[in-house]
């Protein structure tokens, strides 16, 4: 039986994926060390929202692996297990009388497996969700780590078996046997903020100010949050849902949303206290005419609030890398310009303008980052000698984190 999560021996789910489950699943096709027994199959478990498929799925994608999830406990047995056939079979070849027997089609995902193991030169079999199976899927997931088949049907060879769950009876929990349990190794994981942020939330475009308010230490405990029954709680995945919710309706009204209507949708969403404390986040973002702020960069002024400086360096940074075609050089003096502002009153959100900005990787933004990096940084080097080294240092501190 799996307990809750003792956070001590918790793990970012990131550092876990690259560290232990990638080469694991290297492992589980190794012809030599699946004749010694092999290798545990991962089970990764976690709150629920942590983002544990989609960091899958992007793993996956980058190393061009097949992937197949699956949801035993949320789908009818026959789409995985197969379906039962009646036939007239002897025991042996002089028996007069034939007996009724049973064959089993051959699964769906079997197929399936078969069709991505041509493809890719590994295929991941990613069973979601395990702590909702009941004892038919327990005897199916048995065999599928046993036999490596389903019933009686061969895994391709260069299929590798993940696992993940929520071991809480909040998430539904039901006990695992013991004999699954012993073929896993129990991988107990949280989602880091940092490593969503940069892997995830810049390279979807997850809303700045969602971004920049988890971001900010005073709102930390809201990113994920523990999770509760019959009312929304946060969550990473929630964030994301929010944020997408919140994106439509901007492009489409073709402005901020009022706080009042936000309040409501982002309380269904995430809950009460997130939500109240991020209303009024957007509503100090959603101020600021950061157009405006470009186009007369020269006489910018640094918000005097600190909280208000913080936020506006967001807000620059969705200016800068919204979809809306800008003159490059144009912009890279106008950015320079409030930079330079703000290393003057508070260098460190200037710095952070600059490494939001570098961060920044998407093939929708309309123009090319380096080039404005390289641009913003010649125009800022004879006044702040050494501020490019600054800037990649304290970067790369964070990617080491």
């Amino acid at each position: 039986m799996l307990d809750d999560i003792d956070s001590e021996f918790e793990q970012p789910l990131e550092d876990v994926i690259n560290n232990f489950i990638i080469p694991n699943c290297g492992l589980q096709i190794n012809k030599d060390l699946i004749a010694k027994s092999g290798v545990a199959i991962p089970l990764m478990l976690s709150k629920p929202g942590a983002g544990k498929t989609s960091i899958l799925n992007q793993k996956c994608s980058e190393f061009n692996w097949g992937l197949l999830t699956i949801q035993p406990a949320l789908k009818p047995t026959e789409e995985y297990g197969g379906i039962p056939k009646f036939r007239y079979f002897k025991f042996r070849e002089d028996d007069v009388n034939k007996t009724l027997g049973t064959v089993w089609s051959i699964p769906e995902v079997v197929v399936e497996l078969h069709k991505l193991s041509a493809k890719h030169d590994l295929v991941i079999f990613f069973w979601d969700d395990i702590h909702l199976c009941g004892p038919e899927h327990l005897a199916l997931m048995q065999e599928c780590f046993t036999e490596r088949a389903i019933r009686g049907y061969k895994l391709p060879h260069n299929c590798a078996i993940v696992l993940a769950g929520n071991p809480s009876n909040k998430a539904g929990f039901r006990s695992l046997s013991s004999a699954i349990i012993n073929r896993c190794v129990r991988l107990a994981v949280y989602a880091g903020f940092e490593d969503w942020k940069k892997n995830f939330a810049i390279p979807n475009e997850i809303h700045n100010s969602i971004v920049s308010f988890l971001a900010h230490p005073m709102y930390a405990k809201f990113f994920h949050e523990k999770e509760q029954i019959d009312m929304p709680w946060a969550s990473p995945r929630q964030w994301v849902r929010l944020s997408n919710f919140l994106t439509s309706y901007e492009e489409y009204r073709g402005s901020m949303m009022p706080t009042n209507q936000l309040l409501y949708y982002a309380t269904g969403h995430v809950g009460k206290e997130s939500a109240s404390q991020y209303v009024k986040h957007y509503e100090v973002f959603s101020k600021f005419d950061v157009k405006n702020s470009f186009e007369n960069s020269e006489t910018f002024q640094v918000p005097i609030d600190e909280l208000e400086r913080y936020i506006f360096v967001f807000a620059a940074v969705d200016y800068i890398t919204s979809r809306k075609r800008k003159d490059q050089k144009i912009l890279a003096v106008q950015t320079g310009n409030i930079v330079e502002r703000f290393l003057k009153v508070d260098e460190s959100l200037g710095l952070l303008l600059l490494k939001e900005i570098l961060l920044v990787n998407n093939k929708s933004v309309k123009i090319n980052i380096k080039n404005l990096i390289g641009d913003i940084f010649n125009s800022l080097e004879l006044k702040f000698p050494g501020l490019l080294k600054k800037v990649l240092d304290e970067r790369k501190e964070i990617d080491d984190e």
